[in-house]
């Protein structure tokens, strides 16, 4: 039997955002594994091969993965842009209904006024204000030459007119911010289909290359006559070095405007890493804030939560924002325990953060890292990172 053929679909590369035709890979036997012990060119040939398929694996889900987490961060900003403007329509709904009854009364006192003017003699008058109410602004001006009519007659038809126009006019910015919920409402869901699509395929993609992996760690454990576990550690050291040789260095940028935040509280960092770490082996879920699955935001939201501490919403951007905004953001050479590290495009400052981690100390960092994985430690990434770090405690 010969070299197994398995096909990377490209329609599933399309769908998370990886580039290139459709191609067909062909993967080592178990005995072409066998005829490869023979001959040790042969068998270094074969294990050169494995090592660079597992490589090309990793990293096709790793891609993937990205761009499930930035789509996810996108359906994060959405829906926090959806709750603000669901609040701001309420709200204004609320202050025209109040307006429209105060306008409601103030019409009522005119018309006691109209009646007691008709008892009084000025029966006309009175028709034309009752029929003409759209009018009383120019009936006010009749009215204020006439010298039966009352410093406060007058201000009750002024303040009827003006209870009229604040109703008015509210319940027209109600409409304004009822329509802008529902064009932010529609835009939410999109990016929720969009980030359920990516997080489906790149869990998909991190399933298969977990069960390829899987045969290709024992048949370099059969080559190397070492155990999977062994060769599996020992690739894992080879693609972080690659990592750091490729980016070696954190990135760099001036320090913040706002004056530098305090050394993080002990005990509070103490007590979120804690609950970070008891979530380890969980899945990642689009969405989940606990308690057994979590997405990157969810996470350190929960894990400060726990040692009651607010970071901001449930959005790796909103948090990055409300760091910032509490003057809390550090150079990314300062980190201590407990910081908040994020990643965007080119590690951007501005625009979208697609995830934020927990570092940990020792170089590592705790994370949700996307569709198909468990909350996992690994050591801090340096590319994409943003050059500050959040100290929520400081």
């Amino acid at each position: 039997m010969g070299a197994v053929v398995l096909f990377v679909v490209a329609a599933l590369g399309v769908s998370v955002g990886v580039t290139g035709p459709a191609y067909a890979t062909e993967y080592p036997s178990w005995q072409d594994v066998q005829r490869a012990k023979q001959n040790q060119a042969t068998k270094k040939a074969e294990i050169t091969k494995l090592t660079g398929y597992l490589a090309s694996l990793e990293q096709q889900s790793a891609a993937a993965g990205k761009l499930a987490l930035q789509r996810g961060e996108d359906y994060n900003v959405a829906r926090d842009a959806l709750g603000a403007a669901t609040a701001k329509a309420s709200a204004l709904t609320d202050q025209a209904d109040s307006a429209l009854a105060q306008a409601h009364a103030s019409a009522a006192r005119v018309g006691q006024l109209v009646a007691q003017m008709a008892r009084t003699g000025n029966g006309n008058l009175s028709v034309d204000l009752f029929l003409q109410g759209s009018a009383a602004g120019d009936l006010l001006s009749q009215l204020g030459m006439m010298s039966k009519l009352s410093q406060q007659s007058a201000s009750v038809y002024q303040q009827a007119v003006l209870d009229r126009n604040t109703a008015q006019s509210l319940a027209d910015e109600a409409h304004v911010a009822q329509t802008a919920r529902a064009a932010l409402a529609s835009s939410a869901q999109a990016a929720l289909t969009a980030a359920n699509s990516a997080a489906a395929a790149v869990k998909l993609k991190v399933t298969e290359q977990k069960k390829l992996s899987t045969t290709m760690y024992a048949q370099l454990a059969s080559l190397k006559g070492q155990t999977a576990k062994e060769v599996k550690g020992y690739l894992a050291g080879v693609a972080w070095e690659k990592a750091q040789e490729a980016k070696n260095k954190p990135p760099t940028a001036p320090p913040p405007a706002n004056p530098p935040p305090g050394p993080p509280s002990g005990s509070k960092v103490d007590r979120a890493i804690a609950y970070a770490k008891a979530q380890l082996g969980e899945p990642y879920v689009l969405g989940g804030m606990g308690p057994s699955q979590w997405d990157c935001s969810g996470l350190t939201k929960a894990a400060y939560a726990y040692a009651g501490v607010y970071i901001g919403t449930h959005s790796a951007t909103d948090q990055y924002d409300t760091m910032r905004a509490d003057g809390k953001l550090v150079p990314i050479g300062s980190i201590q325990a407990g910081d908040l590290l994020w990643y965007s495009s080119g590690g951007s400052t501005s625009g979208s953060k697609y995830h934020v981690t927990l570092y940990i100390g020792g170089g590592n960092m705790i994370e949700a890292p996307y569709p198909g994985e468990v909350v996992r430690i690994r050591p801090v990434r340096y590319g994409d990172l943003v050059p500050y770090a959040g100290r929520p405690t400081g």
